[in-house]
């Protein structure tokens, strides 16, 4: 799953992936779903996707600097284990992923790579703490600005309208995780490119002030 996520980053579109995945000139499903596991490979430059579960783990408990894991990985999910939660399932039946990865899995993979106390007990305990901390949604700050895009499965957390004058949502419609933070490309659709300008907008607001 980790894997996937960066797809945003990337002129993969949902277009992109669905017109792979309708397109039966390619074959069977399985087929049309190999080929997006191709395209992801190609993009990526990586020759093949590992998915045993132990090499996972071990990559994960690797704590050296000079391990895939220090770019991120590792504290990513760490944070995950003891303040965020939210993992994606398949617990849900209104979904097309079968039921491989229920919220049990992740849980366990959070014993595995950070110790047996990681556990859910430990997780939702953790999770209170972070919402008791910043507030949730009763968040009492200023000059922040909250983006979220419509496909972004992140959005359900966030701020999606706006909290007061310094504290905004800019809610991107049909966008996915993080698309406001990369680069613009000239394929950006309008209410992505419009979106960067009203947190660019709102930010200088505030520095001018500040200043």
């Amino acid at each position: 799953m980790l894997f996937f996520k960066g797809a945003i980053g990337t002129n993969i579109t949902i277009r992109t992936l669905c017109g792979i995945m309708n397109d039966e000139g390619i074959g069977a499903p399985l087929a049309r779903y190999a080929k997006v596991n191709s395209l992801m490979l190609h993009t990526y430059h990586e020759q093949c996707l590992d998915s045993n579960y132990k090499n996972l783990i071990v990559a994960l408990q690797n704590t050296s600097w000079s391990s895939s894991a220090s770019e991120g990985g590792r504290q990513w999910m760490y944070q995950t284990c003891t303040e965020f939660g939210f993992y994606q399932t398949s617990d849900s039946e209104k979904q097309p992923f079968g039921d491989l990865f229920p919220l049990k899995y992740s849980i366990q993979q959070c014993m595995d790579i950070y110790g047996a106390q990681f556990n859910e007990k430990n997780i939702q305990s953790g999770v209170t703490q972070t919402n008791t901390n910043y507030g949730g949604y009763g968040i009492a700050a200023s000059k922040i600005v909250f983006p979220n895009g419509s496909i972004d499965p992140w959005h359900a957390l966030g701020i999606t309208k706006d909290v007061s004058a310094t504290e905004q949502a800019v809610f991107i419609e049909g966008t996915a995780h993080c698309a406001n933070m990369y680069p613009a490309n000239p394929s950006d659709p309008p209410q992505l490119v419009e979106a960067r300008h009203q947190i660019q907008q709102h930010i200088m607001m505030w520095l001018q002030a500040d200043a």
